[in-house]
């Protein structure tokens, strides 16, 4: 079996979930380095301040990142360039490259989050996709919903994209791919050829979070845990940290026997160089 990559999404952008949740820069930066030492290879964040908000603010995610790397992680680092709620604007996105992550998500496409709109357009995601490969980061595009894969096709046909694609489908969003595993399938046949896929499952409870990411598992895809996406461990049982949720992914693959990779062959796979 191909190396299964963990990804912890140690925290997100909203409100705590959970008393557990990580949302000052210093617990945000624990959790991450809690998950690496479990076994996850790459680590997802988004910035936070001292007293809990979100941020898309440079020095707020060099503040994390760098408590990061100070306690020796070598994970790979990968940052959210969202809309921070719908309080980022494109030039405050953009400046997230700065960060110098090796991996900067880049939403595919908009959509209606509730209320509010995700604006990803066609021309800012061109403009992202351009500067991310121009400073040596590779793109975690996220496929929000079926067409979105359109655009992720014209970027891999502009050379907008380095090949292998990293793409992640995020499901159970307001708005965006329902939590229906019948719908796998079709975004599989549509992918760029040699992409790398994971899921983002974004569920209230285990047993909607879980068939999806099952199905990651299975069928040669990566999968991502973390308080982001999900605060249970199992059905009605918070998770305490996030480095319990990567262990039980660790434990998964042991019991069926697919190898979890390390930093370095997370890096191999996804055609990163480290810096």
């Amino acid at each position: 079996m191909k190396p299964l990559i963990i990804c912890a999404a140690v925290t997100g952008g909203a409100s705590a979930k959970s008393a557990h949740h990580p949302v000052t820069p210093e617990s945000v930066a624990t959790a991450a380095v809690e998950a690496w030492r479990a076994g996850a290879a790459m680590v997802h964040i988004h910035a936070r301040r001292d007293d809990g908000a979100s941020s898309a603010d440079v020095g707020d995610y060099r503040a994390i990142i760098d408590r990061i790397l100070a306690a020796g992680c070598d994970a790979i680092i990968n940052v959210s360039a969202g809309d921070n709620g719908g309080r980022a604007s494109h030039a405050e996105r953009l400046q997230v490259i700065e960060t110098n992550a090796e991996v900067v998500s880049l939403g595919a496409g908009s959509l209606n989050i509730g209320n509010r709109l995700y604006d990803n357009s066609p021309a800012f995601v061109r403009e992202m996709a351009a500067r991310t490969k121009a400073k040596g980061s590779v793109p975690e595009i996220e496929v929000f919903d079926l067409g979105h894969l359109d655009l992720v096709g014209a970027l891999v046909a502009e050379d907008l994209i380095r090949a292998p694609a990293l793409v992640e489908f995020v499901f159970g969003l307001p708005g965006g791919l329902p939590s229906d595993p019948r719908l796998l399938p079709y975004l599989l046949e549509r992918l760029p050829a040699g992409a790398e896929w994971a899921i983002s499952s974004h569920a209230t409870t285990t047993e909607r979070y879980l068939p999806l990411s099952m199905l990651a598992f299975t069928q040669g895809g990566h999968v991502r845990t973390g308080m982001e996406d999900t605060i249970y461990l199992r059905p009605g049982e918070l998770a305490r940290t996030n480095a319990e949720m990567v262990e039980q992914w660790v434990s998964t693959a042991r019991i069926w026997g697919r190898p979890v990779a390390s930093p370095a062959e997370a890096r191999r796979i996804l055609g990163l160089v480290h810096s």
